[in-house]
C-alpha cells in the first residue's frame, strides 16, 4: 500500500492495493481549513463595501475609506491566529517599511497614470512597491526609526501628489465590476496568508501592507474614469496612512497583552478615530 499525504488544508489520501490482479484504489479528499473559509467570507463584503463607498460620496473620501486597514488588517490578523503572537509582533518593522512601498506605489501610480494605460502603470507601480521591499531586506531598523521613516515619507509624498486638474463624470460601471474587485482582493490575500509559513516574519511584514486594495481600486478607476480620479482616490488612500502606523504600532503592543480578538477590535476603533483627523484634508 502507498500512502501519500499532501497540502496542509487538503486531506488527499491514495491507496493502491495489489493482489494477485486486482487493483483497489480509493481517494478519499478535501477538507478546507476554518480560517481559509473565514477568508473566502470575510474579503468580498469588505471590497463591495469600499467600493459602493467611492460611488457614494465620491474618489477622495471614497478612498480614505478604501485606506483603512480592511485588508492589511485581515492579514495581520489571520497570521496571528495562525501563527500566534510572537510571530505576528516580529513582523511589525518590515510592515512598517513595506508601508512605505505602498505610498510609492500610490506615488508613481498617480504620475504614470496621465501618460500610461493601467497595465504599465501598475506593473510600474509594483515595480516600485518591490524596490522599496528588496531594500528593506536585511536592515536591522528598530520599531522607533521605522515609525519616524514611515511618516515623513507619508508626509513628503502626499506634499508632492500631483493635484486633478477636472473632475471626472459619474460612469455606469458595468456589472462585473464589483464581482472581478472581490474575487482580485481575496485571491492576494489567500495567497499572502497561507504563503506566511514559506515566507517567514521578514517576508510576510513587508508584504501585510501589500498594495491589494490599493491596486484594485486604483486600476478600476484608471480603467474606468481616467487619471484625475485615480490621482483622488490614491491621495484619500494615502491620508489613511498615518492611522495605518498607529495600527501597526497598536498590533505590537497591544497583542502581547491582550487576545487577539480584542487586540484587533480596539485597534479598528482606534485606527477610525486617527483617521477622523486627516478627513479634512480630502480633496
Amino acid at each position: 500500500m502507498l500512502q501519500y499525504y499532501f497540502l496542509r488544508n487538503l486531506s488527499f489520501l491514495c491507496c493502491i492495493e495489489f493482489a494477485g490482479v486486482n487493483l483497489y484504489t480509493t481517494i478519499l479528499f478535501y477538507k478546507v481549513s476554518d480560517l481559509l473559509v473565514t477568508k473566502i467570507l470575510l474579503m468580498p463584503p469588505l471590497i463591495a463595501g469600499v467600493t459602493l463607498a467611492v460611488r457614494r460620496w465620491g474618489e477622495g473620501l471614497g478612498g480614505w475609506i478604501g485606506g483603512f486597514p480592511w485588508v492589511a488588517g485581515p492579514i495581520s490578523f489571520f497570521i496571528a491566529l495562525e501563527h500566534g503572537a510572537s510571530f505576528t509582533i516580529s513582523t511589525i518593522p518590515s510592515a512598517l517599511l513595506g508601508s512605505i512601498g505602498t505610498t510609492f506605489f500610490a506615488l508613481v501610480y498617480a504620475i504614470a497614470s496621465s501618460r500610461l494605460s493601467w497595465l504599465p502603470t501598475v506593473l510600474l507601480s509594483y515595480i516600485a512597491f518591490f524596490i522599496v521591499a528588496l531594500a528593506s531586506l536585511g536592515r536591522n531598523i528598530s520599531l522607533p526609526v521605522a515609525v519616524v521613516l514611515n511618516v515623513v515619507v507619508l508626509t513628503g509624498v502626499l506634499y508632492v501628489f500631483p493635484k486633478p486638474k477636472t473632475k471626472p463624470d459619474f460612469k455606469k460601471q458595468p456589472l462585473y465590476d464589483i464581482p472581478l474587485r472581490m474575487v482580485v482582493a481575496t485571491f492576494f490575500v489567500i495567497i499572502l496568508t497561507q504563503a506566511a509559513d514559506f515566507l517567514g516574519p521578514t517576508w510576510s511584514g513587508i508584504l501585510t501592507p501589500f498594495p491589494i486594495m490599493t491596486s484594485t481600486l486604483a486600476v478600476f478607476t484608471h480603467s474606468q474614469q481616467g487619471s484625475d480620479a485615480t490621482a483622488r482616490i490614491l491621495y484619500g488612500l494615502l491620508l489613511a496612512g498615518y492611522g495605518f502606523v498607529a495600527f501597526l504600532l497598536g498590533v505590537y503592543w497591544l497583542l502581547p497583552i491582550m487576545t487577539i480578538g480584542w487586540t484587533y477590535i480596539c485597534l479598528m476603533i482606534t485606527t477610525m478615530i486617527i483617521n477622523g483627523i486627516t478627513i479634512k484634508l480630502i480633496r
